[in-house]
């Protein structure tokens, strides 16, 4: 019974953070509408970009962006 609960506990949890909403409207790389369905956690936000490749970008080089992200 434990473990049942357990696994549905981190499901609801991996649920919640996969539902979260983008902090940003623009792409912090193009400047372009970000697509809220392409993201990543950046400290704990998550951060949406126009494209995967902007996505591949940012994980790249986070800090350079970073100030961009509004």
């Amino acid at each position: 019974m434990k473990s049942l609960l357990s696994v549905l506990a981190l499901s609801l949890a991996i649920a919640t953070m996969a539902g979260a909403e983008p902090v940003n409207k623009n792409c912090p790389v193009t400047g372009k509408p970000a697509n809220p369905n392409c993201k990543t956690t950046y400290e704990g936000k998550e951060v949406a970009f126009c494209s995967g490749k902007c996505c591949k970008e940012f994980k790249a080089d986070p800090k350079k962006y970073a100030d961009k992200i509004k």
